[in-house]
Formats: C-alpha cells, structure tokens, sequence
C-alpha cells in the first residue's frame, strides 16, 4: 500500500468505494442546568439494533468539498483506491481540519486508516500546525474509536452540523 496525492482521475474511484459503515451504538447528548451552571454530557449508548450509516452529503457535494481541500492523498492498493484523506489548512490558527479520512470497506482494518492519519499529520506538522480538528456524527461510533485510539480528545459539538440537523462532534490533537 502506497499513499500519494489525489489526481484528477481518482474522484471517480473515491465515489465509488463504499464507505457505508453499521454501528450499534451511538453517543447521546444530555444537557443539564441549574443556576449558576450549565453542562452537556455524552455518553456511548446501545442502539436497538444495527444501523447502516452512508456519508450525509450528496456525491456531488462530496467532491465539492474535496476539490476544496488543501491537500488530499489517496492510499493504493494492488493499484486502485483502497482509502483516501484530505485536510482543510488553517495557518492562521495554526490547525488544520481532517475535512475527509475513509477507508473502503474490503480494506478496513488493516491499518489504511491509520497510515492515512500520520501521513496527513506528518503533512500537517511541515505546515507548522498545532493541532488537528476531526468533526464524526453521533453515531459515528467507529470513528469515534478511531478518533480515540489514535489520540484525540473531545473538544466540543454543534448542533446541525450534518444535514438533518445531525450533531457534529468536534476531536481535537495537539501537534505541538
């Protein structure tokens, strides 16, 4: 497996892969108040049954988006796509969003995922960045374990950030 840059051939073959992943679990939000004091809490729930997650965003707005990234690699394997990751830079603030990191479902768990990560993160410390923003939906609960497992931590969430008014949580990973 051989990670590069994207070329223009290679949206098709990113469209293509089926990123669909099943979940039986989810996060929960609750927010609490009394006076003087506000607070949300997340916790990891058992869903009634399995649920088959596909991307919120239509093909075309899904290109869109990765035509916009600062930067997107594909990782190679026995010459086709297998997984790709593309990153919007911030230099300003000195970070950088994961807008986009996906493995096809025959290639999970071989470690595309991760190879992927410290690619983009190896790219991201070359552009003196502090700290990398990943966003997963509720019940994006593998994700959210890969997010976990490869050292982010959550940093906050915003209501509606999917289509559907789907919860966006917000990981974070200090560089620097």
């Amino acid at each position: 497996m051989h990670i590069r840059a994207a070329r223009n051939e290679d949206w098709k073959a990113c469209l293509a892969l089926e990123v669909a992943y099943e979940t039986e679990a989810a996060w929960q939000m609750e927010e609490s108040r009394s006076e003087g004091e506000w607070g949300m809490r997340f916790r990891e729930v058992r869903l009634p049954r399995k649920q088959r997650m596909a991307p919120f965003l239509l093909p075309e707005q899904r290109l869109k988006g990765w035509q916009r990234c600062t930067a997107f690699w594909v990782a190679i394997e026995r010459q086709k796509v297998a997984g790709y990751a593309g990153v919007l830079l911030e230099a300003e603030r000195y970070q950088a969003t994961i807008a986009e990191l996906a493995v096809a479902a025959e290639h999970r768990r071989q470690g595309i995922g991760r190879q992927l990560l410290q690619h983009l993160t190896e790219w991201s410390q070359r552009q003196e960045v502090e700290q990398l923003l990943l966003v997963c939906g509720l019940k994006a609960q593998p994700a959210i374990a890969f997010a976990q497992a490869n050292g982010f931590t959550l940093c906050g969430f915003q209501s509606g950030y999917w289509p559907g008014q789907e919860v966006g949580l917000f990981f974070h990973k200090r560089l620097r």
